[in-house]
């Protein structure tokens, strides 16, 4: 019997796609059927972000005809904003480089029972580092454990009820076990890398970035899936799973003149349509990392990264996890600025303060942006005088009457006008700063401990500027096997549906993992596409 499986939450699905269309790419190969005729093909992937590329080239090379079906009017998503950074075992690099035996020891202080499942990674890594420093080998050392080593310790981490975040060593182990050989997928599909190594989250020289950072790396995976006649359909979103007898065979979708068509896919459908940051009403129902954030923070990820997939496949009996971790990043009120803008506004800062009017924290401590999680609304009000004004018109000339035009950004002769224009309390705002300058001139900060200043706050003109916390990455999302299948509730596959990249949980943990995460988004593509096409 055919079942069509509603989403849940339908709702969200409805969200505008404004502002996704940033990169004016022109794609090589599209189709866009308009009739309610079902189109079929062997294998479906929805999104044409890293994952579904991934995928896309996988199920073609391995002979299935392809479609993939796109949200938004060009490909590579999240990934294609991103650094690309990729952990690799580069051994030509390596060798180049000096003996890093000091920056060893720590991992020989680390107990196995710290690590639960990840100790076997431990305790192998321990072994090769006591053999490297007992010899006169040349050049770095490095490891495929020493990257699983460093992930386990990047992604540690616990929600705000206690909970801790999942990682699930046999799930990264296999992808980062094959990087050498994605890389190398990778290089034939025209990516280079850079002649240095990216940093990881913790801290070690395992990433390589590619020329052009994300770009580079969605370009090739899309040349690798149109060389091997995967075909993509733009401006397309599925909205539909659909069952027939246990299995997934296809999905309903709306065109971009507004038609529905239906997708049947013989061999199995692949979803990778990333997270859900840009969906603020599901971020605030089920995110676990901040008190103070809502559904009207906004996001810094395409427009359409807002769950879908993820609601699909729950209709249909997939298991999630860890849907309550995310991370955010700090910008101007209501996009109105990007990252780095926000960045000048928070490094030249004199005080900050919340929509209250007070403090509430160090303000040395960067954008504060755990704590400004914690704050009313995710708002964080950035404060000072001229002296902030010329630190930022420093940095970029003119840009304070720039931002200004942004609507973010008030300047005012007198701390209350400004305070007005931001929508803060002038009295309660006079108070805080009068606090505060007197904190600068007893040179100690009794509140919150601060040792250093940036000058009182009393030489007009003064300016305010109110950013606001955005979801950024969203880390949970559907249970996947080591061979790309998606999970039910009982731990089973659910049959022809498959899931890679960001859709998918546990391999970020509590935080994103930068310069692994892209290793196992694109090996799990690459997995769905090859285990689809070959019915496995």
């Amino acid at each position: 019997m055919k079942k069509i499986m509603k989403p849940l939450m339908a709702g969200w699905l409805a969200l505008s796609l404004a502002g996704c269309g940033t990169n004016t790419q022109t794609p090589a190969a599209t189709t866009t059927p308009s009739s309610e005729t079902a189109v079929e093909t062997d294998v479906l992937v929805i999104g044409a972000g890293g994952a579904g590329l991934a995928a896309a080239a996988g199920a073609a090379e391995n002979g299935a005809q392809v479609l993939v079906l796109e949200a938004g009017s060009f490909t590579g998503g999240a990934t294609r904003i991103s650094g690309g950074h990729m952990a690799m075992l580069n051994e030509e690099m390596n060798a180049a480089m000096d003996r890093n035996d000091d920056q060893l020891d720590v991992y020989l202080t680390y107990t196995p029972e710290e690590f639960g499942e990840w100790s076997e990674a431990l305790t192998t890594l321990q072994e090769q580092i006591r053999q490297y420093q007992a010899s006169a080998e040349p050049g770095r050392f490095d490891s495929v454990e020493m990257m699983l080593v460093d992930h386990y310790l990047a992604g540690r981490g616990k929600d705000l009820d206690g909970v801790e975040a999942t990682q699930d060593y046999t799930l990264v182990k296999t992808a980062l076990d094959a990087n050498w050989d994605i890389f190398e997928w990778l290089v034939s599909g025209g990516m280079t890398i850079q002649d240095s190594y990216y940093k990881s989250m913790a801290g070690a020289l395992h990433a390589n970035s590619p020329v052009d950072g994300g770009a580079g790396l969605i370009n090739a995976l899309q040349k690798l899936a149109e060389d091997a006649g995967a075909q993509i359909v733009f401006e397309t979103r599925a909205t539909e799973l659909i069952q027939e007898d246990g299995r997934i065979t296809g999905v309903k979708a709306t065109n971009k003149d507004g038609s529905e068509v239906v997708y049947k896919a013989k061999s199995g459908v692949i979803l990778a349509t990333g997270g859900f940051a840009s969906n603020g009403e599901l971020c605030a129902k089920v995110q676990r990392i901040g008190t103070g954030l809502c559904a009207e923070n906004g996001s810094t990820n395409p427009a359409t990264n807002i769950g879908d997939g993820i609601l699909m496949a729950e209709a249909v009996g997939a298991q999630t996890r860890d849907m309550q971790f995310m991370s955010t990043l700090i910008q101007g009120y209501h996009g109105s600025s990007s990252i780095a803008q926000a960045g000048t506004v928070t490094a030249n800062k004199q005080l900050t303060v919340n929509a209250d009017a007070v403090r509430y924290g160090d303000e040395t401590q960067g954008s504060l942006t755990k704590l400004t999680n914690n704050q009313p609304k995710g708002l964080g009000f950035y404060i000072g005088d001229q002296t902030m004004i010329d630190q930022m018109n420093e940095a970029k000339e003119g840009f304070v009457e720039d931002m200004q035009d942004r609507g973010f950004m008030f300047v005012a002769d007198t701390l209350e006008e400004a305070a007005t224009k931001a929508g803060l309390d002038p009295q309660v705002l006079r108070a805080t700063v009068d606090q505060y300058n007197s904190y600068v001139e007893a040179g100690e900060d009794p509140d919150f401990g601060r040792k250093e200043f940036n000058g009182k706050v009393e030489t007009g003109p003064f300016v305010i500027s109110k950013l606001e916390m955005h979801y950024h990455l969203t880390f949970g999302g559907l249970v996947i096997d080591t061979e790309a299948h998606v999970l039910d509730e009982a731990g089973q596959p659910i049959s022809g549906l498959y899931a890679a990249g960001d859709v998918t949980s546990g391999y970020e943990g509590a935080a994103h993992q930068s310069g692994d995460c892209l290793s196992v988004v694109v090996y799990y593509g690459k997995t769905a596409g090859v285990n689809a096409a070959q019915g496995k």
